[in-house]
């Protein structure tokens, strides 16, 4: 579950990273700077598989990223605990804003041999959100996201910056 998080982690890390031509810049209503970021599904692929090269046992590997209205599905196989093989797996994400944080969230997690039930996954997503509220809090509060918004084509990320 902890590969896993950092795998989230990471994700959303390079994502922002990777793709600075789809950035949009204006005046924020409230002050500061909005910026935008859309990412397509090929973007998106490319930093998770960067990720995921970062951790020694990821959950999935060779993993592929399905933009769906809402969610991003993952797909990849996963290397059975007990060594016999491999087998497909997949993993349901939700990215959201709540009180101008992200909230990344997997809904599901389908891989055999896995025991993902509600106190795992309710487990895993605790884990998930500390990550991040550890990562964020290094902004000093000058960060607020104000909207994500996933299509079958793209991830766009609203956020506003304030000076410190």
């Amino acid at each position: 579950m902890k590969r896993l998080t950092l795998l989230c982690l990471l994700l959303l890390t390079l994502l922002a990273a990777c793709n600075r031509e789809n950035l949009g810049v204006q005046q924020g209503a409230e002050g500061g700077l909005d910026l935008t970021l859309s990412l397509s599904e090929a973007d998106v692929n490319t930093a998770l598989t960067a990720a995921l090269a970062q951790l020694p046992n990821p959950l999935l590997r060779s993993p592929q990223a399905d933009l769906q209205s809402g969610q991003i599905l993952v797909t990849g196989q996963h290397e059975r605990r007990d060594g016999q093989g491999t087998v497909s797996g997949t993993v349901t994400l939700t990215v959201t804003v709540q009180d101008g944080a992200l909230l990344v969230q997997a809904t599901q997690i389908s891989i055999e041999g896995f025991d993902a039930g509600d106190a795992r996954l309710a487990e895993f997503n605790r884990l998930l959100q500390d990550v991040f509220n550890s990562r964020l809090s290094r902004d000093r509060g000058l960060l607020t996201f104000k909207s994500v918004t996933i299509t079958d084509a793209a991830v766009e990320v609203v956020a506003n910056v304030q000076r410190p």
